[in-house]
């Protein structure tokens, strides 16, 4: 039997289906959340039914965020517009009466458009555009938030680039004192505020932050040496919509093949981990904690990474292959003998979990659809618009299926996949 279709019939389809519906059922999944509780426990009820399979988890402190309403208001005329909003992660909160100044549309948000706007900005709100996450030429929202604040902008305010007036989120980064308040805004809001005579608003928000607790769900398969082949995915999300495309795709995808596989791996040369991180959407958080807490004992025995992010919204699939050439070899050998068409970007891109395991010198790559597809279903990251609806199952099964093709030719590979990079581990 060919490969592909090999493991096309280890992977049930059923399965994959009820466990995207399961985890989006739970909502958009915000870390610290109760959506993102009541996913914890979905997930955990789920790994407890995979047999065999040596169970754990890692918890982790973490300071946590919480909003609690945001409010926008264009003021002009005598008069006062209430405006649809959204407050951004790590948002720092305004007084009760709020903030009250002038938006400056800075455009894209470039370097340049910062500078020639900087005497404007300093005070102000400044007001950039959302851009598609996953294209080469993106400048990511924290690039731009971070420029504002540089700036001395008293607020940011990010628009969706999607006409049908859906609000767009975010994170700011970390939890910082400089952090400033910011809102996401739909697209047709923001004509309104994008003048060439400024318009003046007046924003108000309210946030708490507490310790919290997170954790990242494990499960293991052993293989005949102490080497694993991981595949990851986060469960996380946040509070607009079910978080469909990113990420419960990667969720389900990697629940699949591990439960898919284990039943065959005490015969495989590696042994497979499956680690379900939390705080993705956080900066990354949730396996920069998980890095540190195995050691660099640990980190040796990883021989790659496979990792799961937004595996639908494009039947072209990507690997982001971290600057380990050996991993552009072994995706290009593995699909080819299998007749599978796989992209390869080979510069590091902070955009996803296997970024945290590069940075300790593991080799790591994440899978992704959509990647420099600005008009794909994946533009509705972030936004209102990620719901279960307009994933196409039959795209996130071929991804499935293109992602264990992978994992099982990592788990009996002849070779070292790809050597560890030397480099002082900075998880």
């Amino acid at each position: 039997m060919p490969e592909l279709e090999f493991i096309r019939r280890l992977i049930n389809t059923d399965s994959l289906t009820a466990d995207f519906r399961g985890l989006t059922g739970c909502g958009g999944r915000l870390i610290g959340s109760a959506s993102e509780q009541a996913a914890r426990t979905w997930l955990e009820r789920r790994l407890s039914q995979l047999p065999g399979a040596r169970l754990g988890s890692h918890a982790f402190e973490y300071s946590g965020w919480t909003g609690h309403g945001a409010f926008l208001e264009l003021i002009g005329n005598g008069t006062r517009t209430a405006l649809r909003c959204h407050p951004l992660y790590w948002s720092t909160e305004t007084t009760r009466q709020g903030l009250e100044a002038d938006v400056v549309d800075v455009g894209r948000g470039t370097d340049a458009e910062f500078r020639a706007l900087a005497a404007r900005i300093r005070g102000n709100i400044a007001l950039v555009r959302h851009e598609y996450p996953f294209s080469t030429d993106s400048i990511h929202r924290r690039v731009k938030y971070s420029c504002s604040v540089q700036h001395g902008a008293a607020g940011f305010i990010i628009t969706n680039c999607i006409p049908g007036d859906l609000l767009v989120t975010g994170s700011c980064g970390q939890d910082l004192p400089s952090n400033i308040p910011a809102l996401g805004i739909g697209f047709e809001t923001a004509a309104g505020l994008a003048r060439p005579k400024p318009a003046r608003v007046r924003m108000r928000l309210a946030t708490t932050r507490q310790a919290k607790v997170g954790a990242n769900l494990i499960a293991e398969a052993p293989g005949q040496n102490d080497e694993w082949v991981v595949v990851c995915a986060h469960y996380d999300g946040h509070d607009l919509a079910q978080s469909a495309f990113d990420n419960a795709t990667g969720v389900a995808a990697a629940l699949a093949i591990f439960e898919g596989f284990s039943p065959f791996v005490s015969r495989m040369r590696r042994g497979l981990r499956l680690v379900l991180f939390t705080a993705e959407e956080s900066g990354l958080l949730g396996s920069r904690m998980y890095l540190q807490s195995i050691g660099e004992s640990g980190r040796r025995k990883i021989g790659v990474v496979v990792n799961l992010d937004t595996l639908a919204g494009s039947p072209r699939l990507t690997c982001l292959t971290s600057d380990f050439d050996e991993l552009d070899d072994f995706v290009a050998r593995t699909s080819n003998e299998a007749g599978l068409a796989l992209r390869c970007f080979r510069p590091l891109l902070r955009n996803s979990d296997h970024f945290n395991f590069a940075q300790c010198g593991i080799p790591a790559l994440r899978l992704i659809a959509g990647f420099d597809e600005p008009e794909s279903d994946v533009r509705f990251l972030l936004t209102e618009g990620d719901t279960s609806d307009l994933v196409s199952m039959e795209e996130l099964s071929a991804a499935t299926t293109a992602a264990g093709l992978l994992v099982w030719s990592a788990l009996d590979y002849g070779r070292p996949i790809a050597a560890h990079h030397v480099a002082p581990a900075r998880a």
